[in-house]
């Protein structure tokens, strides 16, 4: 398209880690000219941290959104390296995770004697999963959601008292909608693999054991990392090494076909021309931006459905903060109707990030009751205290805390959705990419791998420009 003043090559909608990685990734294959546009005065979505100081020997250091991040999907250990930010190993450790049963938190039994005599599971329930290996495999590829997978494979107790609670303080969701596919394929593959998740998983160890050395030395990553300073460490460091136009405070009202190309209409009445856009924003956004353009690949994304989610962050004195037993999580299942849907003691599961006569506790909310996530904050914070002390005896008040909410931006993968993002990619304008958490993946990982692909595809689309 003819060359204008305010024209890139690439636009790239949301300033979140998906667009961040598309942007990452687009500036290590070449030069092209590319914008990066975010609406909010910060970057990073979701990713965000805090640092609190003042109360002791060290700062607290408080991410509102993701911590941690699986290395099993490469694509935050990956970006890490490239862009020189140092990871540190998270804890992977699993005890004193608790599950509210009937009002009490019950320990999950990491062995198999414990399981046995847990109270977690009727003996019944017991004996039922203990036949998991003898459940045959699913016969097709259909999607189907993490409650069917589970009850199928492990019965429907499994579902409801020890897996489904911890699926859904996981992905913040209800078990009986989502799917499988685009949340956790790789239990259906192990299904497909292996016949049965008890075999995998001996498979599994045995593997890990025979494993040898790198042959170049190099240590195998943890299971899990975190960065010291925090997630938005990352984003930080990544954001510092664009070198492209990057636009904060900016939104896009709406996108239009404009000389073989697309015009965004930006919000401060400007506009700028593209060849070529990613949409990095929730669906419900791209949506609202494609309306005019292409009104039914809009009706498509809008029907991705996206929740309000949020975390309160809170700091106590550890003398205020005393619970019976030493916890590090606590799924609340929303069979319990509550008002918090996850709590995570962050002083004990990364010790470091809170000073020693402190405790920080982190609670999620929104997935159970969504109008939690409206009250004002001086309501919810009432409101989380309560619970936590009805739940596990914090009698004392937090002396701060720190509030994060996100409105309709959490997206729910419904079974189907990778079918329904296959048919609003084939649907796309030529030229114009999705990509994000509404669409392959959740996770950061997921997100960032997405912005990768989502590069490598604006680049093929430019060179068949030319």
């Amino acid at each position: 398209m003819e060359q204008t003043q305010n024209h890139v090559r690439v636009a790239i909608v949301g300033g979140g880690i998906a667009g961040l990685s598309a942007a990452w990734y687009l500036q290590q294959q070449g030069e092209t000219a590319y914008a990066l546009i975010e609406q909010s005065p910060r970057w990073g979505g979701k990713i965000l941290t805090e640092v609190v100081e003042g109360y002791g020997d060290r700062p607290f250091i408080i991410d509102a959104g993701p911590e941690s991040f699986v290395t099993r999907k490469p694509g935050a250990l990956n970006l890490a390296r490239e862009a020189g930010v140092e990871y540190i190993a998270s804890s992977d450790e699993t005890r004193d995770i608790f599950i509210l049963s009937k009002g009490r938190p019950i320990e999950v039994p990491l062995k198999p004697l414990p399981f046995v005599t847990s109270p977690i599971m009727s003996p019944w329930g017991k004996l039922r999963m203990a036949f998991e290996p003898l459940v045959p495999r699913k016969g097709d590829d259909a999607d189907e959601s993490l409650a069917q997978f589970t009850s199928r494979r492990l019965g429907k107790e499994a579902l409801e008292k020890f897996i489904g609670p911890i699926l859904g303080g996981i992905y913040n969701t209800n078990p009986e909608e989502q799917s499988i596919l685009t949340t956790s394929p790789i239990m259906r593959e192990l299904e497909a693999q292996y016949g049965s998740l008890f075999w995998a998983l001996f498979a599994r160890m045995r593997q890990a054991r025979k494993a040898p050395p790198a042959a170049d030395g190099a240590e195998k990553p943890p299971r899990f990392i975190t960065f010291k300073q925090g997630a938005q460490s990352l984003v930080d460091e990544v954001v510092t090494q664009l070198n492209g136009r990057l636009c904060l405070e900016m939104g896009v009202q709406s996108i239009s076909r404009e000389n073989g190309g697309y015009r965004l209409n930006l919000t401060d009445g400007a506009a700028m021309t593209a060849d070529s856009v990613v949409l990095a924003t929730p669906a419900n956004a791209s949506a609202a931006m494609l309306g005019d353009m292409a009104p039914e690949v809009a009706a498509k994304l809008a029907q991705i459905e996206h929740v309000h989610i949020g975390t309160i962050s809170l700091i106590f004195k550890s003398e205020d903060a005393q619970t019976e037993r030493r916890m590090q999580g606590l799924m609340i299942p929303r069979r319990e109707k509550r008002a918090i849907d996850a709590v995570t003691w962050t002083s004990n599961k990364l010790p470091d990030r809170s000073p020693s006569d402190y405790t920080l506790i982190r609670v999620f909310f929104g997935g159970g009751q969504p109008e939690i996530a409206e009250l004002s904050d001086e309501e919810l914070a009432a409101t989380v205290v309560r619970e936590l002390h009805d739940l596990v005896g914090i009698s004392g008040q937090p002396v701060e805390y720190r509030i994060a909410r996100w409105l309709d931006s959490y997206p729910q993968a419904a079974v189907g959705h990778l079918d329904h993002v296959a048919a609003i990619e084939r649907a796309l304008p030529a030229g114009v990419f999705v990509t994000g958490s509404s669409y392959r993946g959740l996770a950061v990982p997921d997100c960032i791998a997405q912005g990768e692909q989502s590069a490598h595809a604006v680049l093929e689309y430019i060179a068949d420009l030319n």
